[in-house]
Order: C-alpha cells, then sequence, then structure tokens
C-alpha cells in the first residue's frame, strides 16, 4: 500500500469539496463514469429507518482506473488528463471533468471514501485497487497494491460515515434534478443508462414537453448550426441555459435571462464549437458567441409565446366543451375584445386552482367574469380569498392586474406608472452609492437606456446605438433620403484621425415641416465626473460633424450631450452661463450646440412632465416597483447590485 499526497491546505480541498451539495457531488460521479466510457451508471443509497441515508454508491462499468495511473489520478490538484484530451479514447465521447478536482466532491457524500477499481494493466492482466480518503485529512489518498483479478472493468465509489448534507439526496425532487442534468446525453447516448435508487432515470418520463429549434447562426465556424433543445418540467428544478457540446455535455451555465412565468424548464444549447472556448465559456456573452446566447434567448421568448398561447386556447376549449366558459360567440365591441382578452389571461394562468366539480367551476368563471367586468382592480382580492394563491403566483397576478388595461386610456395610465417606476429605478443606479459604484456604462446603463429614450425626451427616437461616425453618418442621410447611390461614403473621423462610438444617437422631426433634430448622448459611468477629458470627447464628435461636408443640411440642428451624475466645477460654470441656456456649454454655427446635462436634471424635467399623471394616479413608486420594474423590462441586463435590494 502506498500513500499519495496533495500540496494543497486541507481547508482549501474541502472548499473545493463543496460539502453543501451532495447532489453536485453525484453529478460529478456520474460525469466520471460516462468520462470513462460507461454505459451503465447505478447509483444507490442505504437507507435507515429514520429515512436518513447511511452510505451512497455510484458504481459504473466503464474502463476503470489501473493501478499505475492511480498515483497521477489522486496525487495533483488540477492537470487532469482530460485537459488536453477533448474526446474519449474509444467511443470519441465529449469530455466533461477536466479541472482534476472531482475526486474531493465524493467527501460531500461521506466522511470516509474508497474507490473499488478494476481495469486492464500495461502488461494485460485485469487489476483492482482500492484507493481510500478521509475527510480529516483530505490531501492523502492510500493506494492499495493492485489485486489480479477475473470480474469485469468498471469503479464503485462507496461513502459511508454519512456527510452533513448528505441527506438532500433522499428528497423526491433528486431524481427529477439528475433527469434534467443527464436529459441532453441520455437523448444523445440511447446506449447509456443511470440508474438512480433502482429507477432509470428517463427525461421522457418527466418532461411535460420538449422542443428543439436548429438555430440559423452565420458564424458557427464551420460547425453543424447550434440546436435549442428546451425541455419543460412539472416542478422548479432551477432555470438553466446550459451550453452543450452535441453529445450533450454541459460545459457552463450561464443564467436564461428570460421571463416565462408559470414554467420550470431547462434550456440546451448544443453546439460543438463551445467545448473549444470550454474554458472561456463564463465571458461568453462578450465575446464573438454572445450574439449566439441573444439568439437562443430569443428563440426561448418565442417559445414561451407560443407555450402560452396554445395553452389558453386548449383550455377554453375544454371550458367550451364543458360549458363552464362564461363567454358565447364573439366580441361585438373594441372592449369587449379587451375584456375578454384579460379573463383568458387571468382564468388561464389560475386553471390549476379551480374547482374540479362542473358546477363549481363554472360559478367561478362566472364570477371572475363579473368582477371583471365591473371592477377589475378589486379582482385581485377576490381570487386571493378564493384560492390562497402561492407567493409566485401572487406577484405575476398582481403584474397582469396593474398592468392590463380595459381600455387604450388605461393602457395609457399603464405606460406613465411604469414609466414612474423606471425613474425611481434610474435613481437607484445613478444616485445609491453601493448600487452607482458598480454599474457598468456599456453593457449595463446603455442597455437600459437604448429601451427608455423618452426620458431625454418625448418625441425621439432611437436612431443609431453604440456605432461609430461611420454609421451616424449613413443613418443620417437615410433619414434625410440622401444615401448616395453607389453607397460610398468617405470615412468620418475626428481631429486625432479616430473613428469615434457614439452611445445613442436620436432623431425626431419638426411637426409641420421638414425640420429635423438629431441628439447625440456620450453616456458616463455614475461614478466618472463630468470634466475637461469628458468635454474634449464630446467637442470632438461635434466638430467631427461640422467639420464633414457631407453632414452639412440646413433642415438638421444638432445637439450633443454628455451625461453623468456630477460635474466639476468649471463645466458647472460653463453650464450656467447667463447667455445660454442651462447645460448648454457651447453654441456653433448651424444649429450645433453642446451641453453638460446631469442625471438629476434630466430625471427632474421627467418628472415635471409627469407631474399631472402623477397626481391624477396617486402613483408614489416604491423601491420594489422600481426593482420590479428594472427586472421584468430590462432582466438580462438589470445590475446585480439592484437585483438583490
Amino acid at each position: 500500500m502506498g500513500t499519495v499526497h496533495i500540496e494543497a491546505k486541507p481547508d482549501h480541498l474541502l472548499r473545493l469539496a463543496r460539502q453543501k451539495d451532495p447532489v453536485g457531488a453525484v453529478v460529478e460521479m456520474i460525469w466520471n463514469a460516462l468520462d470513462a466510457e460507461a454505459t451503465l451508471v447505478t447509483v444507490d443509497l442505504e437507507i435507515n429507518e429514520l429515512d436518513g441515508a447511511e452510505s451512497v454508491s455510484v458504481t459504473d462499468d466503464g474502463h476503470g482506473m489501473p493501478n499505475a495511473s492511480c498515483g497521477d489520478y489522486f496525487g495533483g490538484l488540477g492537470g487532469s488528463w482530460k485537459m488536453s484530451a477533448k474526446v474519449s479514447p474509444e467511443l470519441k465521447r465529449g469530455l466533461h471533468g477536466r479541472s482534476g478536482q472531482g475526486r474531493l466532491r465524493a467527501f460531500a457524500l461521506g466522511e470516509q471514501v474508497r474507490w473499488i477499481t478494476v481495469a486492464e494493466a500495461a502488461d494485460g492482466r485485469i487489476e483492482r485497487t482500492v484507493i481510500s480518503g478521509a475527510v480529516d485529512r483530505p490531501a492523502d489518498f492510500d493506494i492499495s497494491e493492485p489485486e489480479a483479478v477475473r470480474l469485469p472493468y468498471g469503479t464503485r465509489v462507496e461513502a459511508s460515515v454519512p456527510a452533513d448534507f448528505v441527506n438532500r439526496l433522499t428528497q423526491d425532487d433528486t431524481a427529477q434534478q439528475l433527469a434534467s442534468t443527464f436529459a441532453p446525453f441520455l437523448a444523445a447516448n440511447p446506449d447509456v443508462r443511470i440508474v438512480y435508487q433502482g429507477t432509470p432515470l428517463d427525461p421522457a418520463t418527466v418532461w411535460t414537453d420538449m422542443a428543439e429549434y436548429p438555430l440559423s447562426w452565420p458564424d458557427s465556424a464551420g460547425y453543424a448550426e447550434p440546436l435549442l433543445r428546451v425541455i419543460e418540467w412539472p416542478k422548479d428544478v432551477g432555470r438553466v441555459l446550459a451550453l452543450c457540446d452535441t453529445d450533450g455535455i454541459v460545459l457552463d451555465e450561464p443564467s436564461p435571462g428570460i421571463q416565462a412565468p408559470g414554467y420550470h424548464f431547462t434550456a440546451y444549447l448544443l453546439w460543438d464549437g463551445f467545448a473549444e472556448r470550454r474554458n472561456d465559456l463564463r465571458l461568453a456573452e462578450m465575446d464573438e458567441i454572445g450574439p449566439l446566447l441573444e439568439l437562443a434567448r430569443e428563440t426561448l421568448r418565442a417559445h414561451f409565446r407560443r407555450r402560452d398561447q396554445e395553452r389558453r386556447v386548449r383550455l377554453i376549449q375544454e371550458w367550451r366543451t364543458e360549458g363552464v366558459y362564461p363567454y358565447s360567440g364573439e366580441p361585438a365591441e373594441p372592449s369587449q375584445a379587451v375584456e375578454r382578452e384579460m379573463f383568458d389571461e387571468v382564468a388561464t394562468r389560475i386553471a390549476r386552482r379551480l374547482p374540479g366539480a362542473t358546477q363549481s367551476k363554472k360559478t367561478t368563471l362566472r364570477l371572475l367574469r363579473e368582477v371583471i367586468s365591473r371592477d377589475p382592480s378589486g379582482l385581485y382580492p377576490v381570487l386571493d380569498e378564493l384560492f390562497r394563491l402561492p407567493q409566485s403566483e401572487q406577484e405575476e397576478l398582481k403584474r397582469i392586474l396593474q398592468r392590463t388595461s380595459l381600455s387604450e386610456v388605461i393602457k395609457a395610465t399603464g405606460q406613465v406608472t411604469d414609466r414612474l417606476d423606471f425613474l425611481a429605478a434610474l435613481k437607484k443606479l445613478v444616485f445609491e452609492p453601493e448600487i452607482s459604484r458598480t454599474v457598468r456604462e456599456r453593457s449595463e446603463l446603455h442597455k437600459i437606456l437604448e429601451r427608455e429614450t423618452w426620458i431625454f425626451g418625448d418625441a425621439y427616437a432611437l436612431m443609431v446605438s453604440d456605432q461609430s461616425l461611420d454609421t451616424v453618418l449613413r443613418r443620417h442621410l437615410r433619414e434625410l433620403g440622401r444615401e448616395p447611390e453607389n453607397g460610398r461614403l468617405d470615412p468620418v473621423r475626428r481631429e486625432d484621425g479616430r473613428k469615434g462610438i457614439i452611445d445613442l444617437l436620436l432623431g425626431r422631426a419638426h411637426r409641420g415641416s421638414s425640420g429635423r433634430e438629431h441628439l447625440v448622448v456620450e453616456l458616463k459611468a455614475p461614478r466618472v465626473k463630468i470634466g475637461q477629458v469628458e468635454v474634449a470627447q464630446i467637442k470632438s464628435y461635434a466638430r467631427a460633424v461640422v467639420g464633414d461636408p457631407q453632414f452639412h443640411d440646413a433642415r438638421v440642428a444638432w445637439d450633443f450631450w454628455v451625461v453623468s451624475t456630477e460635474m466639476d466645477e468649471v463645466v458647472r460654470e460653463d453650464a450656467s452661463a447667463p447667455n445660454r441656456p442651462p447645460g448648454c456649454i457651447a453654441e456653433w454655427k448651424n444649429g450645433v450646440r453642446i451641453w453638460a446635462r446631469t442625471w438629476s436634471e434630466i430625471i427632474d424635467d421627467c418628472e415635471d412632465r409627469l407631474h399631472f399623471y402623477r397626481d391624477r394616479l396617486n402613483h408614489d413608486p416604491a423601491t420594489e416597483h422600481a426593482v420590479e420594474y428594472l427586472q421584468r423590462v430590462h432582466g438580462e441586463v438589470t445590475p446585480e447590485a439592484v437585483a438583490t435590494t
């Protein structure tokens, strides 16, 4: 017998073990077995009379570990052989584990762990080796001498002396979680069986719906086109957008980044190009595959819009057949159509809570119709009293009832409350120190504001976002109908020869005339004070426009804004000059003006415009309304510091 030692502190090794996550440990053991080309993996728990787990074993029929290799497998931290191998040696499966830390995860299952492995030695003999480890000395593993045997290849991991959180494996949804994790792999490898507590994992028996969408992506780099597989589950297993190779190996799990109330799903984006980037997938949102992830998210949104519509049509048809649907014929008036649309959305949301008896269901649905037609604002208390809805469904219905209108006037009212909520959210982003100092200008603030351009003026429309001055010129000429016939334009450059990237270009037409106004907005992170450097930058953009004859048109006036939370004293003096409008720091010929604006000034202007409506609606947005609006409308780019407030 020999002992191998890992040169690392025990507390560091136990952090790698992630002892509070026994389900993740079982997942790791199964992936190790699949990487060893197993076709059968079984997970068994020994349960005591108190329904607690006494021990855990994971057994596979893979190729095992030769004794001569066990020292390398167990004695190092990192540097796994899988780092250099892209696929398994015989079956050419994509490999999952590469960090060389998987064996430590076994300590989340038990304080004493043994690996009994049977493999072929270099001389062709079949040998068995036993490796032992203990949580009280996690850096040391004892490796037995090889024993010649006549047994099938494979490895059995045995964990005894139960770890603190191992009973999580006995919960009802554990098999479902495992099925969720291995669903794409099992679908792609029908010869593989994973058995948990005597029951094979079969995703088809667990999911409620499965759909696949080929994604037409021009930058697939020679690989087969990506495939999005969406699996829906009856219970919450944690929403995931899993990035996988085409064999179903999960390489990373970014946030799905979509709103799909009432659905429990796992989305698998399968593409072999992920395997080449597996060490950089955490940064995938910011590199060249970011557009692929956004395409997948848009496809997910379309999927759940379709599923919502299908579910609504199916339920309403069932209610019609059953004779409990409280409407007949088609709506005769627009207001009736809006009322019925609201009824259909609310009723199908709570369908699972309706009484089973036909007469009771009919009475309940008729009651809902009466409340909606007479006093939709009073519907939520009725629903809460009737059904005692769980918190998640309460919040979703509140949003529907607060935002769904019975006329165009109420729709406009909803827009005003949304704008007030957004202004409250913007104040948090730019003024609260613990949030504003972490807000990223380009990936968060910019992305939010390009959808909320009304704050710069209701009449403005977004023309260009985060594009070069060349693109600004092309968009400017297109708006005026002056695009060159050959499509060629001279490049637009700043005085120092650089291209220059414009944050936002907004435009509006003068009512009743051919004149236009263009507004260029340069955004700064809230922590950046407007000083001479920032002023010089916005002036260089203005100079590039003024100095380029391609832009010249007497019908167009240009304003250039640099925006942040504060400005230094020199800029403040320029912005307060008595001969110019407040905020204007320079006026040039041909209708060009340059401005330094603070968020407090912009927000005050917006609140003044909304003052009348706010008073009539008696709407004073609270923090939770502001945060809810950001997460609902801008969920994928909402700063984490806001989402956790």
